[in-house]
C-alpha cells in the first residue's frame, strides 16, 4: 500500500472541540474504507496565503495515511463535500530522507497502479 498525506484547512471559528470531531470523523472514514491512520499532525490556526471565501486564517491538519488510491480519491471526495472543510490537499507521501530527485517516478506511478 502507498502513504499518502491529506493536510486540510478547518474554518476558522472552530473551538477545539469541534476540531477534534472533524478530525476524528475523517479518521474515521480512512479506517472503514481500509486504510490506515498512521500520523495527525495538528498545525493549528495559521494565517491563510490569500483570503478565501472572506476569511484570512484557517485550522491546517495534516494526516499520514496508507492505503489504495480509489480509498484516497473517496476520502477526498468527501471532504470537498464537507462545508466545514476549506480547502484539501493530498500527495504521496516521500519520505524526508529521499529528495524529489532520488524519487523514482516510475516507481512511485507503479505503487499508484498496484493499488487501484
Amino acid at each position: 500500500m502507498t502513504k499518502y498525506e491529506t493536510t486540510f484547512i478547518l474554518e476558522p471559528g472552530f473551538d477545539e472541540g469541534k476540531v477534534n470531531e472533524e478530525i476524528e470523523r475523517i479518521s474515521q472514514w480512512i479506517r472503514d474504507l481500509g486504510g490506515e491512520l498512521l500520523e495527525v499532525q495538528r498545525w493549528g490556526k495559521k494565517r491563510l496565503a490569500y483570503e478565501i471565501e472572506k476569511k484570512r486564517d484557517g485550522i491546517y491538519t495534516l494526516l499520514l495515511y496508507q492505503g489504495a488510491g480509489a480509498m484516497v480519491k473517496e476520502i477526498e471526495r468527501r471532504l470537498r463535500l464537507n462545508e466545514s472543510v476549506m480547502r484539501v490537499l493530498t500527495v504521496i507521501h516521500v519520505p524526508p530522507e529521499l529528495t524529489v530527485a532520488q524519487a523514482d517516478p516510475a516507481a512511485i506511478a507503479a505503487a499508484e497502479e498496484a493499488d487501484e
